[in-house]
């Protein structure tokens, strides 16, 4: 006499279960590390995107303009310039700003330098800025510490 089998015993669905956890476990991690990423990736990408425009406006007026970057989007409008990242002010990754350039102590006139940083949206992401300045001068801050190239070689990690 033959038994019908009508379902799943607990065994086999405990097994299931603990091997969906696992893969979860492993994948999770994983997805949240590649969302990081892209949002770093859209911050890089409207840091360089905005340098290209203060170099487009050192070329036309000889100067940078720290006020080529609004603070608002109502004077985004105006100026019709990004402060952000991505498609709309509310879903990007990043503001970004412009900061007047540093020598050491000295701070240097918008004529021969300006500062771009990016400073991220997700209180979560390690890499909470990223900068750029006209000379090329790469830098990030990585845990609440602010790192600068060349002689960081950190700023390299933030930037990848």
């Amino acid at each position: 006499m033959h038994r019908r089998n009508n379902g799943f015993s607990l065994i086999e669905l405990m097994i299931t279960v603990a091997i969906i956890g696992i893969l979860a476990s492993v994948a999770y991690p994983l997805y949240t590390e590649q969302i990081r990423k892209g949002r770093r990736t859209e911050c890089r990408s409207g840091l360089l995107q905005s340098m290209q425009q203060q170099e487009r406006f050192y070329t036309q007026f000889n100067t940078y303009s720290a006020f080529a970057l609004p603070t608002s989007t109502t004077e985004a409008a105006a100026t019709k310039t990004k402060s952000f990242s991505g498609e709309s002010y509310a879903n990007s990754a990043c503001r970004i700003r412009a900061v007047a350039c540093t020598n050491g102590s000295t701070t240097l006139p918008a004529t021969q330098c300006i500062n771009l940083q990016a400073v991220m949206n997700s209180s979560t992401d390690p890499v909470s800025m990223l900068s750029l300045d006209s000379n090329g001068d790469r830098g990030c801050t990585l845990d609440g510490t602010t790192k600068k190239a060349p002689a960081d070689t950190v700023p390299e990690k933030c930037w990848q």
